[in-house]
């Protein structure tokens, strides 16, 4: 039981259901016109005319009733959410075969699609739902929880996306294939905005001992290869076995190879990560393997790597040696998948040529440890696999380019380097570079840690002043509409009702943030403004059209110099003096229609351009300070990113990387080291660089919008991902005889 304020657990909770709520209906608000653009693309790649008509007669419906999608949506979440028992806890009684009945095909087929649906909404976002759902039985006061009991957890996400499209389509049919179209970009935004709702539980001290990517070691509904020993090793038996078979050579193997599968005794259980860890591995308790063969793949261990970007498999070289030509089966076949999964690294776009050369230089060690002991293949924890998925996960700071100076990657190369110079039988020098990268990491991470403490608390004075600043422009913008509200109570023109309330305003604004609304260049503004309305009224007699014309060029000289302050273009310039103009010959001629409040010449209303975004740069305590926000005079309220951009922003939580592209489209990653308690400043580092960028929550999320900043997503270890590749090739592939 927990010892939590009920109280406080109660607002939490409640906190943590408004901001999914609110988060995922405004992502549904977003997805139609994304999902129009996705099908259009269909229909452009299809020459399957039933397809295309198919995806046409979907965007339609999409274009045109996606609200109701939505809505529907909306409301499914909300009762989801606002469910009485947030965590069910009712023991399950199986049914009476009484109460059973008969269901349609089509009914099966719904709960088998919906099933699979959910599996794999939930698989997405196990990296942060398991500490999620520790975390809402910890503030329920539950000793044990059920993810798919929680209701703020995925499966009501899941419930209200079906009833959503469910809205729009009662055919099975269409119902599926629109939510095809929805799922992909659920794997893309769910698991961040639960990894933001977990860091909210964290700040406020629920269970910050669990790491943000706490997960159970069986994932649910998981269907990749290389993360199931069972299926594994099912599939290594089988390949294994129909190659003895074709070869003549019985079925030994498979008993041979579930034996070194099994964990908890001889050196395979310890070798894979188990009690023991670090003894050479016996060919007596493994797999036997050729001695020419490992002598053969010692003299390639040692070959020096070649010049940056050019990649040789050595595990290709091996596998076509004559050394490899008399082994057994399962050898064949584990050769054939590290070769294959190496050609597919060297292949992969996304690695970064200097990670594919540091992963280059362990392809034979991986190649000796995948043949002596088959658990490299079925546990996950492997020290050799560990280490790679380490090297997965710095390379996130890279991105596309990789400075060799980096110290990251030069304590990466070196330990690479050792255990490509060492390693022999001992998978125990896999796991003591792992410890060594640790602490590496560690260590860097506290010195960037403690850089970003001094930084925050200059940014933190900052944001202090943007308040102000956002107090000030909040009484300015109050201080023009008192200002304005006389002028406009009276019909006017509508080019200059339009010309007050668009260019006049920014003009009466700037100067009260300025100088304030008592200063001389308010007042002064404020008598332009009341000149033009009276230059535009009808005149009695000759007299007051003399005196109108007397005093003409000063007014036109005062209007210049305001719309030369606030920048106001050429072209919108022109045309509102060519109907000012207008408007003053028909008060010289006394034209009294010409002057009424029906639209004379109007000036086209013209949307104000987002101001361009200012950077300006500082020294302070050693450090370069980047601070990147809008112009001091722009409201953020009215020149703030709309749509996917804030919503993003609003789930950034410390430790998420962004890529930040320049005008040349030369990219830098930095990572969220700090977050203002307002959320009105980012702080972002990378180790690097003895330099940091502070940006305001509006000003990110225009890089957002405008796709000049990328939220960097982590991926799929490296290994992993060739790994499941692999064996999945392998597996689907025919299987061929070596001479």
């Amino acid at each position: 039981m927990t010892d939590i304020d009920p109280h406080i657990s109660q607002r939490l909770l409640r906190e943590g259901r408004d901001f999914l709520e609110h988060d995922l209906g405004a992502l549904f608000d977003e997805l139609g016109p994304l999902i129009a653009e996705e099908l259009l693309s269909l229909i452009n790649s299809t020459r399957d005319s039933t397809e295309q008509r198919k995806y046409l007669h979907m965007r339609t419906d999409v274009q045109q009733d996606w609200e109701k999608l939505a809505a529907a949506f909306r409301d499914e979440l909300g009762r989801q959410l606002q469910a009485t028992s947030l965590l069910a806890t009712e023991e399950f009684i199986e049914p009476h075969f009484s109460q059973m009945q008969l269901v349609s095909d089509d009914e099966i087929t719904e709960q088998i699609v919906r099933r699979e649906f959910a599996g794999r909404i939930n698989e997405a976002c196990s990296e942060e739902t398991y500490a999620f759902d520790l975390r809402i039985a910890h503030l329920l006061g539950l000793e044990e929880h059920d993810a798919w009991g929680n209701q703020l957890g995925p499966s009501a996400v899941c419930a209200a996306v079906w009833a959503g499209c469910a809205a729009m389509y009662a055919d099975q049919d269409r119902h599926t294939l629109l939510l095809r179209q929805i799922e992909p970009h659920l794997h893309a935004e769910l698991p961040q905005l639960y990894r933001a709702v977990n860091e909210r539980l964290i700040d406020a001290g629920i269970l910050p001992q669990l790491k943000r990517n706490y997960r159970p070691v069986a994932a649910h509904g998981g269907k990749a290869v290389a993360s199931d020993p069972a299926n594994i090793l099912g599939t290594l038996q089988r390949l294994a076995q129909a190659r003895s078979t074709a070869v003549g050579g019985g079925n030994p193997v498979t008993s041979r190879m579930t034996d070194a599968g099994n964990t908890g005794s001889g050196s395979a259980g310890k070798a894979g990560g188990g009690s023991g860890g670090g003894e050479i591995l016996s060919p007596d308790d493994m797999v036997a393997v050729s001695a020419a063969l490992l002598e053969s793949l010692q003299a390639l261990q040692t070959v020096p790597a070649g010049p940056p970007g050019e990649l040789t498999n050595l595990v290709r070289i091996a596998r076509d040696s004559d050394a490899a030509r008399q082994i057994k089966p399962l050898e064949t076949i584990t050769l054939d998948i590290v070769m294959m999964l190496f050609d597919l690294i060297f292949d992969d776009e996304r690695v970064p040529n200097a990670v594919k050369g540091l992963v280059s230089r362990l392809q034979i060690p991986v190649l000796k440890l995948a043949m002596l002991d088959q658990q490299f293949f079925t546990e996950r924890s492997h020290p050799a696999r560990r280490f790679l998925d380490s090297i997965s996960g710095i390379s996130i700071r890279w991105g596309k380019t990789v400075n060799e100076d980096d110290p990251f990657y030069v304590e990466l190369l070196q330990l690479v380097e050792r255990i490509q110079g060492t390693f022999d039988q001992n998978a125990d020098i896999f796991g003591i570079a792992i410890t060594e990268l640790a602490a590496f990491v560690s260590a860097h991470e506290a010195m960037e840690a403690e850089a970003s403490r001094v930084v925050a608390a200059i940014v933190q004075r900052k944001e202090e002043e943007l308040l102000l600043q956002r107090e000030r422009q909040a009484i300015a913008r109050q201080t023009v509409n008192l200002s304005l509200a006389p002028l406009l109570a009276n019909p006017l023109p509508a080019t200059i009702e339009q010309f007050l309330l668009d260019q006049w305003r920014e003009v009466l604004q700037n100067h009260a943030l300025r100088s304030g609304a008592d200063g001389a260049e308010y007042h002064d503004a404020e008598r332009i403004a009341a000149e033009l309305v009276w230059s535009v009224a009808p005149k009695k007699d000759a007299e007051e059209r003399r005196n109108h014309a007397a005093r003409l060029p000063k007014l036109l000289s005062g209007l210049n110099q305001g719309m030369d302050l606030v920048g106001t273009a050429m072209d919108t310039r022109c045309l509102f003096m060519d109907a000012l103009v207008e408007l003053h010959l028909a008060v010289l001629r006394g034209d009294k229609r010409a002057l009424s409040p029906a639209p004379v010449p109007v000036v086209p209303k013209v949307t104000a351009p987002v101001p361009t975004l200012l950077v300006t740069h500082s020294e302070d305590h050693g450090f370069h300070l980047e601070e990147v926000s809008f112009p001091e005079t722009a409201a953020p309220a009215e020149n703030s990113a709309r749509g996917s951009g804030v919503r993003r922003v609003n789930n950034l939580v410390r430790g998420d990387w962004i890529e930040f592209v320049d005008d040349d489209g030369e990219s830098r990653r930095e990572r969220l080291t700090w977050v203002s308690p307002s959320r009105a400043y980012f702080l972002f580092s990378n180790h690097a660089a003895n330099c940091a960028i502070s940006i305001t929550a509006e000003a990110l999320a225009h890089r957002l919008q405008t796709d000049t900043a990328r939220i960097v997503t982590s991926d799929t270890s490296i290994f992993e991902r060739a790994l499941d590749g692999a064996i999945n090739a392998l597996d689907t592939a025919p299987q061929e005889v070596r001479a």
